[in-house]
């Protein structure tokens, strides 16, 4: 055995003392002597919770009494079958981490997967790695696609695997995941597998592991039927059969209303934990955030440049074969800068996956928006100014998807002599570490990627400013949840700047007035989201928008329509929340 897998994180009791007793007489042990003893503690205290490994491990991290009682009620009680059904915004995340961490560090699992949707995956190994100190893999990276058989088979001990669910049921990875041991499987937004006739819920029932973790802010949004499903995956048999669950539990013809409220409480709180807002009580209570947009008019230049890269989109969707991606791209970054353009643009270029006749245009139109941005016109200038307007001994965080422009950025700033740090993807963990430090002593301003910023808590600044959008919902709410979260005590501006009829003033406007963006509480957008385009991503009904409208009227009807489907979806998660309420009230809270 390696020494280094027998030695707990917690030195102490007999079998310590009794190597100390022996050293002080004068004897000699030898490593071996060591290791067994090390090992023998280690298994005393394997199954014993009173005292939690993984909190000696947290980083970054404010430690919940609530959280701290889940984890041990469902390491003692549940035995690590569980189903985390916490409020909203309460951590269910954080939850389990500190799970897959305790069990990792008494050796309790060796093999550790945790399945999410697509667009969790990032986050999820971001969030175990800074948060945690857990290095885990991901179904991202190359080789799944390439090599899947090996990629699924092999992997270091322990290993921890994020894995989208997406892939994880699809017929060519399904088999591979079943034919791997898992001591723990983690499903995050388990409301995805509620229906037992879908190919991912027939999925996990067949993976057979020791433990098994579900959460869920909504575990029924439809009928009582999926809690049953949610259920079983933990602990056939807890509910009965479907058929006498129905009879039981649900009254006769409304799916929705329960029977017997107290005795389905009852074997619920055998498997469930799900705290509320009620019990954190002042432990995560925010101050408020106000949210403004600003719609800057663009110069001609500029509106050219958008033109001219809306154009090559339409052109290229007519003729296929264009890289999509890279059309998207290229229209993300008309919404940006001209330099984010521009870099790609040539890159494109000179790739030759672009006919040179189609990327001219563009080139010609980033090249002369570019000299007009040297003259601090439109979102420039606004940012300057908002810059110029914040309160002494603010903060502010100006997030902004693309290296180009944040170079852009600051060349503008040391021209406006205002001082600021710079935070992106292409530096080391020490200089981040610097730059984020300079923003809390030195500077007033942060200038940063949202690939730098993940995993990164900048609650110590007031101010977010969005100087371009993310297409997809969900990372807008994550550059919010870097200032807007625990510890944060002042109240927290947000400024999202847009061009005047750019895709990121339609997007706003539906987000903002039709699901009322800014007002959610963290996690809310993905249940809304999730409810209304099922599993195609937000970012991509924008892109197909402008790949296959050919008029702004067009353009106005489908962003008109996809608005309307986002206000359906928010009306049906008000009512899921106040049923989820109803139901289980607080009886389920660790």
């Amino acid at each position: 055995m390696a020494l280094e897998a027998a030695i707990p994180l917690t030195l102490a009791g007999p079998p310590i003392e009794d190597l100390e007793r022996t050293a002080l007489a004068g004897a000699r042990s030898t490593l071996e002597d060591v290791v067994l003893a090390l090992e023998a503690w280690r298994l005393k205290l394997a199954d014993q919770f009173d005292e939690l490994l993984c909190l000696a491990r947290l980083k970054d991290v404010k430690r919940l009494d609530y959280q701290v009682e889940t984890v041990q009620r469902v390491l003692r009680t549940f035995c690590g079958r569980a189903l985390l059904a916490d409020e909203v915004g309460l951590g269910k995340t954080v939850e389990g981490g500190m799970l897959i961490s305790e069990y990792l560090l008494r050796g309790m699992a060796r093999s550790v997967l945790v399945i999410c949707p697509a667009a969790l995956v990032g986050q999820w190994r971001a969030e175990l790695a800074s948060k945690f100190a857990i290095e885990a893999e991901s179904t991202d990276e190359p080789r799944f696609r390439s090599n899947p058989e090996a990629a699924w088979a092999s992997g270091r001990e322990p290993r921890v695997l994020v894995a989208s669910l997406q892939m994880a049921r699809s017929s060519r990875h399904a088999e591979l995941v079943r034919a791997r041991r898992w001591d723990l499987v983690v499903v995050d937004e388990a409301h995805h597998l509620k229906n037992r006739s879908t190919v991912g819920y027939k999925l996990l029932d067949s993976l057979r592991s020791r433990f098994l973790l579900l959460l869920t802010a909504t575990p029924v949004e439809n009928d009582l039927e999926e809690l049953y499903n949610l259920v079983t995956l933990l602990k056939p048999g807890q509910l009965a059969t479907p058929a006498a669950f129905k009879s039981r539990f649900v009254e006769k013809g409304n799916p929705f209303s329960p029977r017997n409220r107290e005795r389905l409480r009852e074997l619920l709180g055998e498997v469930m934990v799900r705290n509320t807002r009620a019990l954190a009580g002042r432990g995560i209570e925010l101050p408020p955030r106000f949210a403004q947009t600003v719609v800057v008019e663009p110069s001609p230049e500029e509106t050219a440049l958008y033109e001219a890269v809306l154009g090559l989109v339409r052109s290229a969707g007519d003729s296929g074969g264009t890289p999509r991606l890279s059309l998207r791209t290229l229209l993300e970054e008309a919404g940006s800068s001209a330099e984010a353009v521009l870099d790609t643009a040539r890159v494109l270029g000179r790739e030759k996956r672009l006919a040179p006749t189609a990327i001219a245009p563009v080139l010609e139109a980033a090249r002369a928006a570019t000299q007009v941005r040297a003259r601090k016109l439109g979102k420039l200038l606004e940012l300057v100014k908002a810059l110029d307007s914040f309160s002494p001994g603010s903060k502010a965080v100006v997030f902004t998807r693309f290296r180009a422009t944040l170079q852009a950025l600051s060349t503008a700033l040391d021209a406006e002599g205002i001082p600021h740090a710079s935070f992106h993807g292409g530096m080391s963990g020490p200089e981040k570490d610097e730059e984020v430090e300079r923003l809390r002593t030195d500077v007033p301003v942060m200038l940063a990627t949202d690939v730098g910023g993940e995993g990164r808590n900048l609650q110590f600044a007031n101010v977010l400013v969005n100087y371009d959008l993310p297409w997809n919902p969900m990372k807008i709410e994550q550059r919010i949840g870097r200032l807007h979260r625990i510890g944060q005590t002042r109240e927290v501006q947000v400024f999202s700047l847009c061009a005047r009829g750019s895709a990121e003033e339609r997007i706003l406007d539906v987000l903002d007035r039709r699901i009322h963006l800014f007002e959610l509480v963290i996690g809310e957008v993905d249940l809304i989201l999730g409810r209304a385009l099922e599993e195609k991503e937000f970012d991509a009904r924008v892109f197909e928008i402008y790949e296959r409208a050919r008029t702004e009227a067009e353009i106005a009807a489908h962003f008109d329509g996809l608005a309307d489907e986002l206000s359906t979806a928010r009306g049906h998660y008000e009512k899921v929340k106040s049923f989820d309420e109803a139901l289980f009230r607080r009886d389920f809270e660790a």
